[in-house]
């Protein structure tokens, strides 16, 4: 077990890593448009290195510039077919982002993944392709890795989405940005729109209406300049720690803040939480910086279409719900069930061994302030990265009578959590 020392507070300036779900955006429209896309300040983790090397096995060409790549492509007309199985380690954005990027395009392709991601759901993006035509062959009949992608015509079609889920929407999106004709997906709430913008700035024929996405597609798309701001669920880690550590007070630079993004800014607003953002000028994606300090906040319900905006960041709500004046309450959330772990078992896991009262519901959790520090407690991090940073902060808040079992799935997002939170402990 790993244990960290007791720190009083954190105090001080940051960045964050870049914005994950923004980085495999910009490598594969990079590699679906003709020419060059100079992509600067990208994410290089375990997950967008999966993708990266899948639109290389798809024939891109990545060379290294200075604060990035320039990606070199045909096009997604002139795909490669891929001469070996595309393994897309633990990361769920790729496999299921790239099941819509390849399916159009013709060629044969095998998907699959470690241990966790062969685990997670492919339904749910397999239904809204097939209706455009697509063939597919997924394991555990039709519904995990590893996933078949068979050459195939597609065609436009009407989607309404029946999973509140951005990945699903955006395969559907880089499919339909290919395929000639006219395609619609109405989402049943909206989630984050980073695949809409970057497929306009590519030029793609998109727009919206409400919670429909129209494609016009066919057209090629164009390489161009791709900056990847600060990751905001990367962000979200030190705006819970200025409210978990006494006397914090916390600056962090470069945040994308796309409103499709910050629902935890929103949830921690009607929780009576106050924070200053200052927004950038003349960026593709919103982005500037955020400012937080401690204080008492109450607890309070999330639920709703507010979810699909905070998804990752419900785990840290549950934390902080050790600390608020009234317990926090999280429904509607299934979707935590079939991230990188059953992240409702593992963070109620977590609590319980700090001594929390709980509640668990199938769709979400309930958390009672902790009345009061906890004797020991030996934390889990699932091997799921968000699980792992959020063990870490309460190592640090209550010091060696709390360990846990292991904290190398950070670097899935985060390699340097660590380091950048010792920066600013005040011991």
């Amino acid at each position: 077990m790993i244990t960290f020392g007791k720190i009083k507070s954190v105090k001080g300036e940051i960045s964050v890593p870049a914005d994950k779900s923004i980085t495999h955006r910009s490598f594969m429209l990079g590699a679906m448009a003709e020419g060059s896309t100079r992509v600067t300040n990208p994410l290089m983790s375990r997950d967008t290195i999966a993708t990266m090397e899948a639109m290389k096995a798809l024939g891109a060409e990545f060379i290294p510039a200075e604060n990035g790549f320039v990606v070199v492509s045909k096009g997604y007309r002139a795909f490669n077919e891929p001469s070996d199985v595309i393994n897309c380690d633990n990361s769920g954005t790729t496999a299921r982002l790239i099941s819509g990027l390849i399916a159009p395009a013709g060629v044969y392709a095998v998907l699959t993944g470690d241990d966790s991601l062969r685990k997670r759901p492919m339904k749910r993006v397999i239904k809204p392709l097939s209706l455009m035509g697509s063939r597919m062959e997924a394991a555990s009949n039709g519904t995990l890795l590893p996933l078949t992608i068979l050459p195939s015509k597609m065609h436009g079609a009407d989607i309404t989405g029946e999973t509140k889920s951005a990945q699903v929407k955006s395969a559907v999106l880089l499919a339909a940005a290919q395929i000639e004709g006219h395609t619609t997906y109405t989402e049943p709430a909206s989630t984050r729109n980073h695949s809409e913008i970057m497929l306009k700035n590519f030029g793609a024929d998109i727009s919206v209406n409400g919670k429909t996405v129209i494609v016009n597609g066919g057209r090629p798309l164009t390489g161009t300049d791709a900056a990847v701001p600060g990751d905001f669920s990367s962000a979200a880690f030190f705006i819970g720690a200025a409210l978990i550590f006494e006397g914090a007070e916390i600056t962090i630079k470069n945040v994308g803040l796309n409103e499709t993004r910050t629902g935890l800014l929103t949830a921690l607003s009607s929780f009576g939480v106050k924070f200053e953002l200052n927004y950038y000028e003349n960026t593709i994606e919103p982005m500037g910086d955020i400012h937080i300090k401690h204080q008492s906040f109450r607890g309070g319900k999330v639920d709703g279409e507010l979810i699909a905006n905070l998804i990752d960041e419900l785990p840290l709500l549950a934390f902080l719900g050790l600390f608020a004046d009234s317990p926090v309450e999280i429904r509607d959330a299934h979707e935590l069930r079939v991230k990188e772990s059953d992240r409702i078992a593992a963070t109620l896991y977590n609590l319980n061994q700090l001594g929390a009262e709980t509640e668990e519901f199938e769709d979400g959790m309930k958390i009672y302030p902790l009345k009061k520090e906890p004797v020991q407690a030996h934390l889990r991090s699932f091997f799921d990265h968000r699980i792992a940073m959020l063990s870490i902060l309460m190592c640090k808040r209550f010091g060696e009578k709390v360990s846990v079992d292991e904290i190398q799935s950070v670097d899935v997002s985060f390699p340097n959590f660590v380091s950048i939170l010792e920066e600013i402990e005040n011991k």
